[in-house]
């Protein structure tokens, strides 16, 4: 009777804890498995643990069929991820808004749609810098390195004023 009892709270607490981590973008079965060893315990964790993000498709290249992931330097203009100062209370609304949720000021459809393709504008400006900025990085040496030469026998770095390998004594001129 009481092995009855205990095998049902452990079936109950691992059904819980599998739709609250479902619900939570966790592994169902996985947080089940650990509602049903540790009965109570393992609900109240998967009560407490964080929501995961949720994985994002990844999207197909219109020219082939192949999957491509888009990097986060990569992303494109999203008009919700920016905002605008209102000119009467001064308080930050969406990009789109035609109306200030705060005051009521009313916005034109063209003043709307030239403040989006500013913003759209400045957004590629600044992906196109960062892109420059990320290439010269690339072909650039580092500030702190020296330019040096190599010894063709043993590989050792020397300053470029040196003539003769510190190490083997070949001759470093060309």
């Amino acid at each position: 009777m009481i092995a009855g009892i205990l095998l049902l709270q452990a079936v109950a607490c691992a059904v819980l804890s599998g739709i609250v981590a479902n619900n939570k973008n966790r592994d169902p079965v996985g947080w089940g498995i650990l509602g049903f060893l540790f009965g109570l315990f393992g609900f109240v964790a998967a009560l407490v643990v964080k929501s995961a993000e949720p994985e994002e498709e990844p999207e197909k290249d219109q020219r082939s069929e192949r999957v491509t992931r888009q990097s986060p330097t990569a992303r494109k203009f999203n008009s919700d991820e920016h905002e605008k100062k209102c000119p009467d209370c001064a308080e930050y609304i969406k990009l789109e808004a035609r109306v200030c949720r705060y005051c009521g000021h009313e916005f034109s459809d063209e003043e709307v749609e030239r403040q989006i393709e500013e913003r759209k504008k400045e957004f590629e400006e600044e992906r196109e810098q960062r892109r420059k900025k990320r290439k010269s990085a690339r072909e650039e040496p580092s500030k702190g390195a020296k330019e040096r030469k190599v010894c063709p026998t043993c590989s050792t770095h020397h300053p470029l004023d040196q003539e003769e390998c510190s190490r083997c004594g070949t001759s470093l001129t060309d």
